[in-house]
């Protein structure tokens, strides 16, 4: 039966909200200035740490079928729909990015990335953020196969062979390689973290092995991120010199901070707490696919009509968008249940 560990919920609530101020604070002000949104973008691993966890946990019990199923539901139906949203705001509002009906309908594959690099396209994404999507997306396949044709007990193997094969990318230096990156040699060490730390929850090994295994893939992965990073994650457009130490510092942070907060989630008891937290988890996936082009579309268009500045309009447009992202998360728990009982 799958636990639920409520404040990771608010995590990834935290997380979403912090790439928000990341593309609406930083990247348009291109400022050098130690800002608390200056990394928002490691809003991302937070993303990635926390489904490894929740992903490993959710493939259970379940059959290949299931798990795709429950996958699709999740994603692909709130995703089009805010997808194509998203395009015809763009043809209405002035001053939108130029997005092409080609690029709307490769975003909507939520393989656009991976369809751009193969086909050396020059096309773009409706909304840049969807680029996480599609490594989710392959982590969620890959987990999904492997279980299929092993077992959910092996999968602690699974994940050391993928470390294994990002260290080795970069050790021979062929991270860039388009098939290499499909492994996502880039960001593995998140989920398998994340994985690693599920497998030692769930307590079920069934040797001393394995149980001293799931804590040295757990301790191995969060090193090799923490060392890696600075040849993992893009560095900043205006670099200051703390980044680096500051990164790393954040990383650190962030894999204690899953850590406890696993362990203590079993201790939250009320159930208000536990179902404010529960709408905030849920609500953060909306809000990762409004925010951005609509967001900058938006603000854009106004503080240039208007002349307002846009870092005011941007903080009081967050209050909008959350609450949008709160209404969108509603329709889709209804629109959710609705296609499990159809399908």
């Amino acid at each position: 039966m799958k636990i639920y560990f409520p404040l990771l919920d608010g995590l990834r609530f935290f997380a979403a909200f912090w790439v928000m101020n990341f593309h609406y604070l930083f990247v348009f002000t291109l400022s050098s200035d130690l800002d608390w949104y200056r990394y928002g973008n490691l809003g991302v691993q937070l993303f990635f740490i926390i489904s490894g966890f929740v992903i490993i946990q959710s493939t259970k019990g379940k059959t290949l079928g299931e798990f795709a199923k429950s996958r699709f539901i999740r994603l692909f139906p709130l995703f089009w729909i805010l997808c194509t949203f998203t395009y015809l705001l763009t043809l209405v509002v002035p001053l939108s990015p130029d997005i092409n009906l080609s690029e709307y309908f490769i975003s909507m594959t939520m393989f656009g990335d991976i369809i751009n690099a193969f086909t050396d396209n020059q096309l773009g994404l409706v909304d840049p953020s969807y680029w996480t999507l599609t490594v989710e997306l392959i982590f969620y396949i890959a987990i999904g196969v492997f279980t299929y044709f092993f077992s959910h007990n092996k999968i602690r193997y699974f994940l050391f062979f993928w470390l294994l094969f990002s260290v080795l990318a970069f050790v021979y230096k062929i991270d860039h390689n388009f098939f290499i990156k499909l492994g996502l040699v880039r960001h593995a060490s998140y989920f398998i973290f994340g994985g690693a730390l599920a497998l030692i929850i769930a307590k079920q090994t069934k040797s001393v092995f394995e149980k001293y295994f799931d804590y040295i893939l757990l301790f191995t992965s969060a090193i090799y991120s923490v060392y890696i990073h600075p040849k993992a994650i893009p560095s900043y457009g205006n670099i200051h010199h703390l980044d680096n130490t500051i990164v790393t510092g954040l990383l650190i942070s962030f894999f204690l901070l899953v850590i406890i907060l696993v362990h203590i989630s079993k201790h939250v008891t009320n159930s208000k707490l536990i179902k404010l937290l529960a709408i905030l988890g849920g609500l953060s996936y909306p809000l990762y696919l409004l925010h951005q082009t609509i967001g900058n579309t938006v603000i854009n268009y106004m503080t240039n009509k208007y002349d307002i500045s846009w870092n005011n309009f941007a903080i009081g447009f967050e209050i909008f968008i959350i609450i949008s992202a709160y209404l969108v998360y509603l329709y889709d728990k209804k629109m959710r249940t609705w296609l499990k009982s159809k399908f």
